[in-house]
């Protein structure tokens, strides 16, 4: 991981506080990147714990999410961008939102985007 022990227990209480992990909970792996709604684009940190996958971007909360590996139903490589996405960066990940039953779609763009879809393969079981 790149993240020093002392960044990684700030970012551990960051994501408590703001009820995206629980107190047992813990990061195993990071990379930044950023997550993309229709035309918009928020830079920010992707997180991979014990349990969830979580991103925390611009305002704590406003562009940030956490889902269980277990809601993940489905990844895809996609292109992102603005009106014509063609940078090879993306994974869509969708899931189901445990609250509502709903599904949701989050498209996220990170470097290497190959390894992480296989790691989060590997933990939603898909």
């Amino acid at each position: 991981m790149n993240l020093k022990p002392d960044a990684v227990a700030k970012w551990e209480t960051t994501m408590r506080e703001a009820e995206l992990i629980g107190d047992d909970d813990h990061i195993i792996e990071h990379t930044k990147g950023d997550l993309w709604e229709m035309l918009s684009q928020s830079r920010g940190n992707f997180f991979f714990t014990n349990e969830k996958f979580v991103f925390v971007g611009g305002l704590l909360g406003v562009d940030s999410f956490a889902v269980r590996y277990s809601d993940i139903k489905e990844l895809k490589l996609v292109n992102v961008g603005g009106l014509i996405p063609i940078i090879p960066t993306g994974i869509m990940v969708i899931c189901q939102n445990p609250e509502n039953g709903k599904t949701m779609k989050k498209k996220c763009s990170v470097m290497k985007r190959k390894e992480w879809i296989e790691y989060l393969r590997e933990k939603a079981r898909l």
